[in-house]
C-alpha cells in the first residue's frame, strides 16, 4: 500500500534500516509487509531480544530479519561541523572548501580511544564508537530463530584488515572457525590510526534480568512515609 499510487514505475528492492524502528514483531510485520526485502531491527534490542522478535514473525518471515554482527554505533550527532570548524577559514558549506572529502578525523577521548567522525551530504557530523561491537557469540541462538541476514559495517578498518575480517564472519557461520578465536583476532584489529581498541558484545550483550522482589528493591519515598506514619 506504501508503494501504491508511483505510477508503474520500477521500484529497486528496498531494506528497511535499524532507524525504523521496529523493535517489536508487530511492527516488524506491518514494516516488512510494506515490500522490504529485509529488514534491521532498532539498536535498542538485545541479541536475545532480536531472535525473539525473529521467532515471533514465524518461518516464512524470520529469514527478512537482518542482524548486525558488527559495527561501529554511531555515539553523538551533531549540526556542528568540526571539519569546516577546524580545518577551513569558512563558515558554511559554501565557502569552506569541503575538507571532509579529503581528511580523516577522530576525537580522542580521556582513555586515548579515536572515535571516528563522519560528515554527510547536509554537512552533520556523526561520531562512531572507537571500539566494534560484535555479535559472533550470539550467532547460533539467531540462526536457531530463523535469522539468515548478517551484516559487517565497517567505518574505521584499514583495507589490509578488511578481507581477514569478513571472511573471519564467513568461517564462523560455516562452521569452519570457532566464535571464540574469531573474538580474540578482533580485539587486535587496528583503525585507520593503527591503534587496536578491541570489541565488545555492546548493546547486542544479553543480561541476566536483575531480580524485582521486595528484598532486592530500593523502598520508594511513598513507602518511606507509611513505615514512619
Amino acid at each position: 500500500a506504501v508503494l501504491e499510487g508511483l505510477g508503474g514505475a520500477r521500484i529497486p528492492p528496498l531494506l528497511g534500516d535499524f532507524s525504523l524502528n521496529a523493535a517489536n514483531v508487530l511492527t516488524a510485520d506491518a514494516l516488512l509487509g510494506t515490500g522490504l526485502r529485509r529488514l534491521a531491527p532498532t539498536y535498542d534490542l538485545n541479541a536475545a531480544q532480536i531472535a525473539k522478535l525473529a521467532a515471533g514473525l514465524g518461518p516464512r518471515q524470520a529469514p527478512r530479519v537482518e542482524a548486525v554482527l558488527h559495527q561501529h554505533l554511531p555515539i553523538f550527532h551533531m549540526e556542528h561541523c568540526v571539519f569546516c570548524r577546524f580545518l577551513s577559514s569558512g563558515n558554511d558549506y559554501t565557502d569552506c572548501g569541503h575538507p571532509c572529502e579529503r581528511n580523516s578525523v577522530h576525537l580522542r577521548d580521556s582513555t586515548g580511544k579515536d572515535h571516528l567522525v563522519l560528515a554527510d551530504m547536509g554537512c552533520r557530523n556523526t561520531v562512531f564508537n572507537a571500539q566494534a561491537q560484535s555479535g559472533i557469540h550470539y550467532v547460533e541462538r539467531l540462526a536457531a530463530a530463523g535469522v539468515r541476514q548478517f551484516r559487517v559495517e565497517l567505518v574505521d578498518e584499514r583495507a589490509a584488515e578488511v578481507g581477514p575480517l569478513l571472511e573471519g564472519y564467513a568461517a564462523v557461520l560455516r562452521g569452519d572457525r570457532s566464535a571464540d578465536s574469531l573474538w580474540e583476532w578482533l580485539q587486535s584489529v587496528p583503525d585507520a590510526n593503527g591503534n587496536a581498541h578491541g570489541v565488545t558484545a555492546g548493546s547486542l550483550a544479553v543480561h541476566k534480568e536483575r531480580s524485582r522482589s521486595k528484598t532486592t528493591m530500593k523502598p520508594t519515598a511513598a513507602s518511606m512515609r507509611g513505615r514512619n506514619n
